[in-house]
C-alpha cells in the first residue's frame, strides 16, 4: 500500500501532538489538553510516505475525538519494530498504528520468525488508503508496454529493474509483474527508490515501480517514460496513462495499502469509537483532496471486521508468492 502535505504547515517533529483548531469541529484547546494522548506508531522514518500519511489523519482524529493525537516514529526492520510495539501495547485504545502492506503482510512471507502474529495479536480499526504504483522506464526505452514486453521476451533476463531493496514493495511487485507478463528481468536492488529513480533517470536501468507523486515530475521532465498505471482505472493525475489491465495483463495490479491497527485485545466499543472517527476524518474534503493530489485513493468507509478481512485477502494472495521467490532477507 506507496504524499507530501496539501497544508503549508511545516513537517512536525518525531514524536508531536496534533491537537489543531481545525473546520469548527467543536472541539476546544482546553478539552484536548485534558483528554488522555492517543499515540499512533509508524514504522518508518520521519519525512517518509507513512510518516505523512500518518500526520495527515491524526491532526484531524485528534479534532473529532476530542483528544491529542501523537505520532512517534519507531523504524526498523522493515517496519516489524513498530508493529510489535502496537502488538505488545496496553489494549486500551490509546496506541494505535500506521499500517502498511510491508508490515502486515510482506513481513509475515519474508521473515520466518516474527516477535508477533498479525492475525492473533492485531485488530483492524479501519482502512485508510490505497497507492496504486507505476511502471517507469528509461527515456529512450519501449514507449508501450506492448514493446516493453515484446522486448523483455526477445532478450530474456537482459533488461534490468531497479527497486528500493530486496523484499520492498517495488521488488515484490516487479517480480509480480515479470510472472504475469512471462518474462525474465534482472533485478538491482537499491538503498530506496530515490536511488533506484535516480539511476532510471540517468539511463543505468530499465525499469522501476515507483508512486505516480514522485515519477510524475520526471516524467514531466523528460527523464523517465510512464508505461502503466497499477490502479483499477486512470489516475486525475495522469489521464493519458493506460493501467495494465487496459494493456493486457488484466489480472495484475502494483500496489500499496495502509490502515490503523490496534493491539487485538482493545475493547470492541473502542474500536468501534475509533472506527467511526477514522472514517469521518477519510471523507473529509480536505481528506480527500489530498489524497487526490498524491495519487492515492481513500479506502473508506470500512467496518474493523471488513478491514480485518482485507488484510487477510491481501495475505493469501501475496504470503505463498513471496515465499515462493525464496528472497534472501540476510
Amino acid at each position: 500500500m506507496k504524499n507530501p502535505s496539501a497544508h503549508t504547515a511545516p513537517l512536525l517533529p518525531r514524536r508531536s501532538v496534533l491537537a489543531l483548531p481545525l473546520l469548527g469541529l467543536g472541539v476546544g484547546s482546553a478539552a484536548l489538553a485534558q483528554a488522555r494522548p492517543i499515540r499512533i506508531i509508524v514504522g518508518f522514518g520521519p519525512g517518509s510516505v507513512n510518516d505523512l500519511t500518518a500526520r495527515e489523519v491524526a491532526r484531524y482524529l485528534a479534532e473529532i475525538l476530542g483528544q491529542p493525537v501523537v505520532v512517534e516514529n519507531k523504524p526498523g526492520a522493515g517496519g516489524s519494530l513498530g508493529t510489535d510495539h502496537v502488538a505488545k501495547a496496553a489494549p486500551d485504545g490509546l496506541t494505535l498504528g500506521l499500517g502498511t502492506s510491508s508490515q502486515l503482510v510482506m513481513n509475515v512471507a519474508l521473515f520466518p520468525k516474527l516477535p508477533f502474529d498479525v492475525d492473533r495479536d492485531l485488530r483492524s480499526v479501519g482502512l485508510v488508503s490505497r497507492g496504486p504504483m507505476v511502471l517507469a522506464g528509461k527515456a529512450d526505452g519501449p514507449k508501450t508496454l506492448k514493446e516493453l514486453i515484446a522486448k523483455a521476451k526477445a532478450q530474456p533476463g537482459q533488461l534490468t529493474y531497479g527497486s528500493a531493496g530486496n523484499g520492498s514493495i517495488s521488488h515484490i511487485v516487479g517480480e509480480a509483474f515479470a510472472r504475469a507478463a512471462d518474462v525474465k528481468l534482472n533485478h538491482v536492488p537499491y538503498k530506496g527508490n530515490a536511488a533506484a529513480m535516480a539511476d532510471l533517470s540517468g539511463g543505468h536501468v530499465d525499469l522501476v515501480f515507483d508512486g505516480l507523486i514522485t515519477s510524475r515530475p520526471l516524467a514531466q521532465q523528460g527523464r523517465v517514460r510512464l508505461l502503466a498505471y497499477g490502479g483499477t482505472r486512470r489516475s486525475p493525475l495522469a489521464p493519458d496513462l493506460p493501467t495494465f489491465a487496459e494493456q493486457g495483463l488484466r489480472d495484475y495490479e502494483a500496489y500499496s495499502w495502509n490502515n490503523l491497527f490496534a493491539p487485538a485485545k482493545t475493547p470492541e466499543a473502542e474500536i468501534a469509537r475509533l472506527n467511526a472517527a477514522l472514517n469521518k476524518v477519510l471523507a473529509l474534503p480536505a481528506v480527500q483532496e489530498r489524497f487526490a493530489q498524491t495519487g492515492s485513493e481513500p479506502l473508506n468507509p470500512s467496518t474493523p471486521a471488513q478491514a480485518d478481512a482485507f488484510g487477510q485477502k491481501e495475505r493469501a494472495r501475496w504470503v505463498p508468492f513471496v515465499r515462493s521467490l525464496k528472497l534472501d532477507m540476510g
